[in-house]
This record gives C-alpha cells, structure tokens and sequence, in this order.
C-alpha cells in the first residue's frame, strides 16, 4: 500500500517573501507609534488606570514675598538697569557715577498691591528670585510717587531700616560712634548727625554765638546799603546783560593775573566777553579790569575789609572772606532780576557759555540751577557735590529765595571756612522742599571738566589738550591747593596767555604812569602788552597733564609716574 507521498523525506519550510517582511516592518512601525499616541493620551486622562505622578507645585513661589506685617508698605520688589534708570529720572539733578559691575542695577521697593507692574506683577511679588525688569516706564507704571535713597556703594556694614510711620524726608542715621573718638565696632548704635564720619570728625560744624555774632554786624551794614549798591550796579548790569544773563565775576589784586589769564585766553580763542560784570573787592583790580575791557564794580563799603593778597590755601582767612564776596555779587545780580553765570578767576574758556544754557531745547534747560562737578565725594558735599566754582543760574523766585537764604546763613560760611559747604548743604533742603531743580553735570563729562579730571583722568586729559574734545565748553583749574600751583598747571596745559611783566602788577605799573589809567581804560590798552596770542607752554611737573612731553621734570606726586 503506498504512502502519502515524499513522507519519507524530511518537510521544508515555506519561504518567506520580501513582501511580507515589509508588510510586518510596516506594521511594527505603526503599532509602535499607535502604542505612543494612546499612552500620551492615557497619561493625560483623568480615567486612566495608571497615572505617573506629577511634579509637586513651588509652594514657596505661591507665597507672598513679604508676611502681613509689612504689608502696608512693602508687598513687592524688582530689580531695574542703573543707566536706564538714570536716563529716565535725569532730572533729579545729581551727578550720577557710571555703573560698573557692581552697582548696574537699581532695587525698587513696591508698597503695595496696587503699586506693582501690571507686566509683572506675579514675579515682583512671589518669594523667589527678584526679577530684572528691563524696561524702566514699565516697572514703575504704578508708581503715583517714586522717593528715591541714595547709598553709598563700598560701604560693607551699613544697614537701611524702612519703617511704617508718617513720612520723613530726611535719612536718620545712627552709628556705633562713641562720643569721642572713631567708629567702635562693639559701642552701641546711637543717633548721630548725617556728616559724622567713622573717623571721628563731624563735618559739619555749627557756628558759635561769638561767629553769628560778628556775622550779623556784617549783614546789618551790608543790608543797610543795599538799596543804595543795587541802584549803582542797575546800569551796569543792564549794559552787559545778553538775552537777561549777566556772567558774574569776583577778583581781589592777589588773584588779578587769574583774571588777565582769563581775558587773554578767552580772547585767543574768540570768546566774546562783553557780557562779564567784574566785582573788584580793592581799586587796582578795577583799574586792570576795565584796562582788559571788562565792566568792573567796586563797592567800597562792603569790600574795604578784603584782603588784597591772594589766598595762601583752601580755607584760610583771606579764602573766607571772598567767599562772603562770591555770596554778595551773585545775590546783587539776581535781586536786580538777572539769570546769572558765576564763574572764578581760574577758569578758562574754550566757547561761549551761554549758547549752551541759552538752547531751549537742551534736554537740561529746564533746570533752576547748575553747577560743574566738584569731583570731590567728601561726605560735607553730599549729595550733590557741587562745585560753587562754575553755576548757572536761572533768575525766579526759588533761586531769589535760595540766594537770599544763603546770604543769613553767612555764619555757617565764616564757621566752616567754605562757600561750598554752606551753599551745598541749603541745594538739599531748598530741592526737598521747595522743588528747586536742580543739575549737576557728572564729574566725567566732557562739557565742564575741572581739577578732577587733571589729577584723575589723564586719557580725557590728553584728548581734551590734543583738541579732540568738541564739546568741551570750559576748563576750570580746581582741586588746586594755591595760585603759584594753578598758574603752573594752566602753563603745561597749553592755556597760559599772559606776559610775565604783566603778572601781579597794576596799570599803573604797566603803562608806566599813573595818569595813563583813564586813557587805558577807555582804549583798552592793557590788552596788548599783556595779552600772548599763543599759550606759553612750560613743563614743571612730569606727572601732570602737559601739552608737550615733561618726562625731564620732578613728580608733584612721589607715587605717580610720567603723564607721557
């Protein structure tokens, strides 16, 4: 019987086909992509069976950043640029520093709820990281009122409280400062004035009875012939007065040559001077005055006591007392109705001034008061550090009424041996509270530069003396101890202008006979024999900025080395 057939031999598995390892590629494939798309899904359905657990919410960034004891006045924070800041609220008028990496950014304090950025509101008031607001106008959307705290930077152990009370506009300062002596680390804090340094010294010293005093018999002869001193300057303020700005001057003989230097370099350069009033404080510095063709006033009654010679240094007697003549000749000018431009002896002028103030559409016309950078970051000078040396000022009532209070607290000028101190101390209060504006052009600006850049910028320096500096309006010899210095700083720099024959003498003396003065004074015939028509340069000190290289003379300042 025969079997099925080939059953002997072993069965062979059927082949595959290319088509069917596609078909179950392709199939393989889609179920993998399927199997994603549900789990995703299941993952995502409140039915599912299985549910990976999520990620547990920040409890910490839900709550707010401060408790409700606070609440009344601090509910949130934010962090803004420092030159965006300072762009926006320009006009507050200090000089601000430029930002550097450790101070580039401004905190602001919100004090409530309604304060907040609608932009960002959630991030400024959660409990995490404080979030960097670029954009200034919008951080402070909500702000009806910004009060602005300046602290200053470097100083590692101070601390700031902000307490809910009714408003102060002062910063109350305690120190641990023991009653004599320097700062004491372990002494108690206790209340101290807001010029008391950790050194010790207080920097703001109150006159004596025995200095108000003297001061008051002063400004009684001084305010008893007031009346009688405006109606003799009337007309010369009017002759000089350019669209009602009169540019003030104040010179005693000791510092005349300042005053030719003035002239001579001013005249060099084009600079027209016919509206600069002079106030000679003795009669050889009006004979010289009016001999270089200024307008010249000499009052004789309030004057009479000021020393001829110049200053021997910062502060000292005869110092002090010009700084009442600085006080009386500026104040004169403003009760007359004038905008004034005072300006000191020791100042160059590379354009005219008054073009600057005059241009109504600078961003900064709209300010009462100017003033050049004093540099100086001395504490007595916060916090605008003006330099009474250079100012502008726009004649209304708030500048009538900050002269005139200037003028009684004379006192504290005679106690503190400074115009500056005085002056500086009432901008603060006189802002505050009568929103007097303000403007203090910042100590590394190109349009005003000073002592301050001399002895610390000497890349400006050179630019500036190199004539790269376009819009340099002016330079003003400060920081300098004594005349001999500036006229010896003015020489390397290329702005001396005046004969040697001519320094520290009189007309007189120049012309060579006393009758010549009236003749020289109608002609102006000082001009020529005194005046250079280039600078004469010399070299004194090789660390200071000169116009030529000075490598072969000493060092003023033993640790600095060559300016080139």
């Amino acid at each position: 019987m025969m079997g099925p057939p080939n059953s002997s031999r072993p069965r062979r598995k059927p082949a595959v086909s290319v088509r069917t390892v596609v078909t179950f590629a392709i199939f393989g494939v889609c179920c993998f992509y399927a199997g994603v798309l549900v789990g995703a899904h299941t993952m995502g359905s409140n039915n599912c069976s299985h549910v990976e657990p999520q990620q547990t919410p920040n409890k910490e960034a839900e709550e707010p950043r401060f408790p409700a004891d606070v609440s009344t006045f601090a509910a949130g924070m934010a962090l803004v640029p420092r030159a965006g800041f300072m762009e926006r609220f320009e006009e507050m008028g200090f000089p601000l520093d430029e930002p550097n990496r450790h101070n580039n950014q401004v905190l602001l304090l919100y004090s409530h709820d309604e304060a907040l950025p609608p932009k960002s509101r959630t991030a400024a008031k959660s409990n995490t990281h404080i979030p960097v607001l670029e954009n200034v106008s919008d951080a402070t959307e909500n702000c009806d009122t910004l009060n602005i705290i300046l602290s200053q930077p470097g100083d590692k152990q101070q601390c700031f409280a902000i307490l809910g009370q009714f408003r102060s506009h002062h910063v109350t300062k305690f120190m641990r400062l023991p009653l004599e002596g320097p700062l004491d680390h372990q002494a108690p804090l206790r209340l101290v004035n807001r010029g008391a340094q950790a050194s010790g010294r207080v920097s703001m010293k109150t006159p004596t009875a025995e200095e108000t005093k003297v001061y008051w018999e002063t400004l009684q002869r001084y305010l008893n012939t007031l009346d009688a001193t405006l109606d003799l300057l009337q007309p010369l303020a009017q002759k000089v007065a350019q669209q009602n700005t009169v540019i003030v001057m104040v010179c005693n003989h000791g510092q005349s040559e300042l005053l030719m230097n003035f002239v001579c370099a001013s005249r060099s350069r084009g600079v027209d001077l016919s509206t600069v009033l002079v106030f000679a404080t003795d009669k050889e510095t009006k004979e010289l005055a009016e001999g270089f063709g200024l307008t010249s006033f000499y009052d004789e009654t309030n004057y009479a006591d000021i020393p001829m010679k110049a200053a021997g240094r910062y502060a000292d007697v005869t110092f002090s007392a010009m700084m009442m003549a600085k006080v009386y000749c500026v104040q004169q000018v403003v009760l007359l109705g004038y905008d004034v431009l005072f300006l000191d002896v020791d100042i160059v002028l590379y354009k005219d001034p008054l073009q600057f103030f005059h241009d109504t559409a600078s961003p900064y016309y709209n300010h009462d008061i100017y003033f050049q950078d004093d540099g100086s970051r001395a504490l007595f000078y916060a916090p605008y550090s003006a330099n009474t040396g250079m100012y502008y000022i726009r004649n209304n009532d708030k500048t009538k009424y900050f002269f005139n209070s200037l003028l009684l607290g004379g006192d504290l000028i005679t106690a503190t041996h400074s115009h500056q101190i005085a002056l500086v101390s009432l901008l603060s209060e006189h802002a505050s509270l009568y929103g007097l504006k303000v403007k203090v052009f910042a100590r590394r600006t190109s349009l005003f530069p000073g002592g301050y850049s001399f002895h610390n910028h000497h890349d400006f320096m050179k630019e500036l003396m190199g004539g790269k500096v376009d819009d340099a309006i002016l330079f003003h010899m400060s920081w300098t101890t004594n005349k001999k210095d500036k006229e010896k700083f003015l020489r390397q720099m290329g702005n001396w202008f005046v004969q040697d024959k001519c320094v520290g003498s009189t007309a007189s003396k120049i012309l060579g006979k006393d009758d010549a003065i009236a003749i020289a004074i109608e002609s102006k015939s000082l001009l020529e024999p005194c005046c250079l028509k280039e600078p004469n340069v010399s070299c004194f000190y090789k660390d200071k900025p000169s116009k030529i290289p000075c490598k072969d003379s000493p060092a003023l300042d033993k640790r600095h080395g060559s300016f080139w």
